[in-house]
């Protein structure tokens, strides 16, 4: 019996019937004259003449190998051909047997090859004016003609080499001072998994430039036309080689004073001067910061017109182009009280000024509804400008509630370093349970039922405390929309409303607040923090210049 099998190369392996076909193909196999499929070769068999096919052993081991084999074919005209070819291997088997040998001769070993890396961009041809910034990305590839790359190694010329899988990666490079332009040269190569490398490495030259940084005012923060002396300044620097290539930011007071030199975080400043009442060195404060950073002999021209100036260099030692505020006015402080008016027109400070006048002498007013006048920051610009003051009085009415509610953090700040304030404030039915007034001030909540109390004409508003003079509803009409407040357990009650009436003119419900005013006491008997008032002392008659006194004396 005799198989015919023939490879895809074009060999020939003839087995003759006196050779088991299994031992046959053990030896092909062991021979490696079979190819497999990952070799990518086809193997086909041609056909037998034979009265029996392969055996069931030969078949598995072949399958094992890869080795694809066909079934015999029953074309007779190819039986005939393999008859005839029969023939001949009987007649002239020593020759096919020196062709089996030959065909059976395993190959040399090749040499491993080193693989190929190759930079994305072969060159980078850019004139002086459209040279690369100093932050800049690189990317790169790999191949391997008998394997795999595993990694790469990249260096900068004359340096040690860095290995990485990654196949990009971002460079900062610093320039000296003064130094605009740099070339630098970047070698790379491939390694593959019998851990050679690409010989020569590819080459990339990159040509640099060092660009001028930017920096800007904020325009949602810059200071009001005229502001009390502290100004704030959030300056927003950049550089197009890298916000980390910024080596300082400045700041001048003025277009002829010295620059003033700051290390690149500090980008949020207030200005505040050291005496607000006169000419004095500049404390800068950085951030929310309540520590000055700095103290500098330059002074902020109190009651005149200023405008400040920035710029940023960066570590090639190129400034920005400078950016300046429009002229702002600053005023000089004058008292120890600020009066903040948030009523809805000018008429509440228009009747309290002189009585405020009358009991404290000299003190600031800041009107809050005026563009011109209004700071944007409440901290750290407003924080700040209170500090100033030992003392605040705010008076607002039910639309300017939310203002109120919105400086929770910069009262408890202004407190908390020392500071004494009254808020002279309405609350409207609809005042939330969970508002920060209830959180900051001296009062808990307000009644559910009933609600929006109305006091008579003269009705009495009556001091609870000595010290404090009683005063009286001055309207000739009923003032309403009065809800009394419940004080906290540590707070104490300044003034309460007995006469209070319900809207329907029914008397206030005794188990109601009748609370006007309420305050935290300090630390000494008869000294507060903060007071309540729920009455616009404005719409009340009595005497207020001794309320105002009662108040410079308890606070």
């Amino acid at each position: 019996m005799v198989k015919i099998v023939c490879f895809g190369n074009g060999r020939v392996a003839a087995v003759g019937d006196r050779v088991d076909v299994e031992r046959a193909v053990r030896r092909a196999v062991r021979l490696q004259c079979l190819y497999t499929r990952h070799r990518g070769y086809p193997v086909v068999s041609i056909g037998s003449i034979a009265a029996r096919p392969f055996t069931q052993g030969a078949r598995k081991l072949a399958s094992a190998r890869g080795v694809l084999l066909k079934s015999s074919s029953t074309n007779p005209r190819l039986t005939s051909s393999l008859l005839s070819l029969s023939h001949m291997i009987r007649r002239y088997g020593w020759v096919v047997g020196a062709l089996f040998l030959a065909a059976c001769r395993k190959d040399a070993p090749r040499p491993k090859q080193s693989p190929v890396a190759r930079f994305f961009v072969d060159t980078i041809a850019l004139d002086t004016a459209n040279r690369l910034p100093s932050r800049f990305t690189l990317r790169w590839y790999g191949e391997d003609p008998d394997g795999y790359v595993v990694g790469y190694e990249l260096r900068k010329l004359g340096e040690a080499w860095t290995f990485t899988p990654a196949q990009e990666s971002t460079f900062v490079v610093a320039f000296a001072p003064g130094e605009l332009y740099k070339d630098l040269i970047f070698e790379l190569r491939a390694v593959d998994n019998d851990g050679l490398r690409t010989d020569p490495p590819a080459r990339l030259r990159v040509p640099l430039r060092n660009s001028p940084p930017i920096c800007r005012l904020d325009a949602q923060t810059l200071p009001p036309d005229t502001t009390l002396p502290a100004v704030t300044l959030f300056l927003r620097a950049d550089d197009p080689d890298g916000a980390q290539t910024i080596e300082s930011l400045y700041v001048r007071i003025g277009p002829a004073s010295p620059w003033i030199a700051l290390e690149p975080r500090h980008t949020l400043l207030t200005l505040v001067p050291e005496d607000p009442t006169t000419s004095s060195a500049t404390l800068v404060y950085s951030d929310t910061r309540l520590v000055p950073i700095l103290r500098v002999p330059i002074a902020l021209p109190l009651e005149d017109t200023v405008r400040f100036y920035v710029r940023a260099k960066d570590q090639g030692g190129l400034f920005s182009e400078p950016d300046s505020t429009r002229p702002i006015y600053l005023r000089r402080k004058s008292g120890d009280w600020l009066v903040i008016d948030s009523w809805s027109d000018g008429g509440a400070y228009s009747v309290l000024a002189p009585d405020m006048g009358a009991a404290w002498g000299s003190f600031d007013y800041w009107d809050l509804r005026s563009a011109a006048q209004r700071a944007p920051l409440r901290v750290p610009t407003w924080l700040h400008i209170w500090r100033l003051y030992p003392r605040v009085y705010w008076i607002g009415d039910v639309p300017a509630l939310p203002e109120l509610e919105a400086s929770e953090s910069l009262i408890e700040s202004y407190l908390a370093g020392g500071g004494r304030v009254v808020l002279n404030f309405p609350l409207p039915s609809s005042v939330e349970a969970t508002s920060p007034v209830f959180r900051f001030g001296p009062i808990d909540s307000i009644a559910t039922s009933p609600q929006n109390g109305v006091l008579a004409p003269n009705s009495p508003v009556t001091s609870a405390v000595a010290g404090f003079p009683d005063l009286a509803n001055g309207l000739p009409y009923f003032l309403s929309g009065v809800n009394p407040p419940f004080p906290k357990g540590t707070a104490q009650v300044l003034y309460t409303l007995p006469n209070l009436l319900q809207g329907n003119g029914q008397p206030w419900p005794s188990t109601g607040s009748r609370v006007a005013a309420a305050a935290f006491p300090a630390a000494s008997p008869g000294r507060y923090t903060q007071v309540f008032f729920i009455l616009p002392l404005h719409q009340l008659s009595g005497n207020r210049v001794a309320f105002l006194q009662a108040l410079q004396t308890a606070l």
